[in-house]
C-alpha cells in the first residue's frame, strides 16, 4: 500500500520567503496515476497439466487418451477469476471449459474459498452446460486436511465433494489421499473412488516442474454398484508446468 503523502511543515521566519511550485500534477497526471495503480493491484498466473486421462473422481472423461488442461488465474485482492479448459490431443478439441469466480479468506491457520463456476462442454454431443456453487476449506496442520463441496444446481442437480490429505516430506515429495463422494450428482449417489497419490515439485530451466502418479481404487457401494455402475480402478500420470516469473 502507497504510504499517505507527507504535509510539507512550514518554518515561521523573519527572512522573508519565496514560494515556488515546481512540476505540479495536472488532472491527466493523477489520472494515470490512479490507472496504473490500479493495473498493479492486479496479478496474473497461469500453468498448464499434461495428463495420461482425464479423471474426473476416478471417472474416466477422455476414454483412457492424454489431455492437456490449461489454468489461467486474474486475482484482485481476494477475489480471483479463473478459466480452465480440457483440451484431447486424439481429437483435435477442446471438450470442457470451466469459468469460475471466487472469493478466499484466511484466518490464522484456516483458509477458505468461495465461489461460482460455469460449466461448458463443447465438442461432447449430448453434454449440457451447468452451473455450480462451491466452498474449499484447508486447515495449515500436519496432514493438511481439506475439504472441498461443490453443488451443481443446473443440468448435474446433485453434489460432489472431496476430502483430502496431504504431507510434504523435505519440502520436496507430497504424500496424499482423497476420498470422492456425489450425492445425486447426475443421478448418482455414492463414494466412485478414492486417490492416493504421489508429487515432486523441483524448478528447471525456469519453470516449476510438479510429476505425480495416482492409484484410484475402488469398489461396489449404493449407485456405483454392479456392471456399468463400479469405477474401475486405475492410474493417473501427470505433469503440472508452471511458468516462473
Amino acid at each position: 500500500m502507497a504510504a499517505h503523502p507527507l504535509a510539507a511543515a512550514t518554518a515561521a521566519t523573519s527572512a522573508p520567503t519565496v514560494s515556488t511550485t515546481l512540476g505540479a500534477a495536472t488532472p491527466a497526471d493523477s489520472a494515470q496515476t490512479a490507472a496504473n495503480r490500479f493495473l498493479h493491484s492486479f496479478s496474473a498466473s497461469f500453468d498448464a497439466t499434461l495428463a495420461s486421462r482425464y479423471l474426473f473422481q476416478g471417472i474416466d472423461y477422455s476414454d483412457g487418451k492424454s489431455v492437456l488442461q490449461p489454468n489461467l488465474q486474474i486475482s484482485h485482492g481476494p477475489i480471483t477469476g479463473v478459466a480452465w479448459a480440457n483440451y484431447q490431443p486424439d481429437l483435435g478439441d477442446v471438450n470442457e471449459v470451466d469459468l469460475s469466480l471466487q472469493a478466499s479468506h484466511t484466518i490464522q491457520s484456516v483458509s477458505g474459498t468461495a465461489g461460482y463456476t460455469y460449466l461448458r462442454y463443447p465438442n461432447r454431443v449430448g453434454w449440457d452446460p451447468s452451473q455450480e456453487v462451491f466452498a474449499n476449506l484447508s486447515v495449515a496442520v500436519p496432514l493438511n486436511p481439506t475439504l472441498s463441496v461443490h453443488y451443481d444446481f443446473d443440468a448435474g442437480d446433485g453434489s460432489y465433494s472431496t476430502l483430502g490429505l496431504s504431507q510434504t516430506f523435505a519440502s520436496l515429495v507430497t504424500i496424499g489421499s482423497n476420498l470422492f463422494y456425489q450425492s445425486h450428482y447426475y443421478g448418482m449417489t455414492g463414494i466412485p473412488s478414492v486417490e492416493f497419490k504421489a508429487s515432486a515439485t523441483f524448478p528447471y530451466a525456469g519453470m516449476s516442474l510438479t510429476p505425480s502418479v495416482s492409484r484410484f481404487a475402488t469398489r461396489d457401494n449404493a449407485d456405483f454398484s454392479g456392471p456399468g455402475a463400479q469405477i474401475p480402478q486405475g492410474w493417473l500420470v501427470s505433469l503440472n508446468v508452471v511458468p516462473r516469473p
